[in-house]
């Protein structure tokens, strides 16, 4: 399972779907992310108020209790990436709303053959395999 920034920062933040994602995360042999998602929930704790180094080093501490493994970004996911978009991303006036870090999320959980862990209703309005949390 790839998990997007949204499902880390449900778990970091004990959002009310965090028992849900921990206990599906609990039964995964394969996680992954990339440092797009790292930096996409890190910083979305600096806008609560914690520093830079700080976010960085309570996402990656997070991540490695589940053994979350980070795989490289390359040329293959930027390609991918860019095909999700021109469907998906909020400039294109889809359903779905994409930004950047939800174009590459896709890229690399499409790429690696992986379920994408993802909280929210973007991701619905794509053809992504994916598992839903929250509303």
């Amino acid at each position: 399972m790839f998990l997007d920034a949204s499902v880390i920062l449900a778990l970091l933040m004990q959002e009310p779907e965090s028992e849900a994602i921990y206990e599906s995360l609990s039964r995964q042999h394969r996680l992954k992310t990339s440092p797009l998602a790292i930096f996409e929930a890190s910083s979305r704790l600096v806008r609560l108020g914690a520093k830079f180094e700080e976010a960085f080093d309570t996402v990656s501490g997070y991540l490695s209790e589940f053994a979350v493994v980070v795989i490289p970004l390359d040329f293959q996911e930027g390609k991918v990436a860019h095909a999700c978009a021109s469907r998906y991303h909020h400039l294109t006036g889809h359903p779905a709303r994409l930004n950047m870090g939800d174009c590459f999320a896709y890229a690399a959980a499409r790429t690696s053959g992986l379920k994408l862990a993802y909280k929210g209703n973007d991701f619905i309005h794509t053809d992504i395999d994916g598992v839903r949390f929250g509303p």
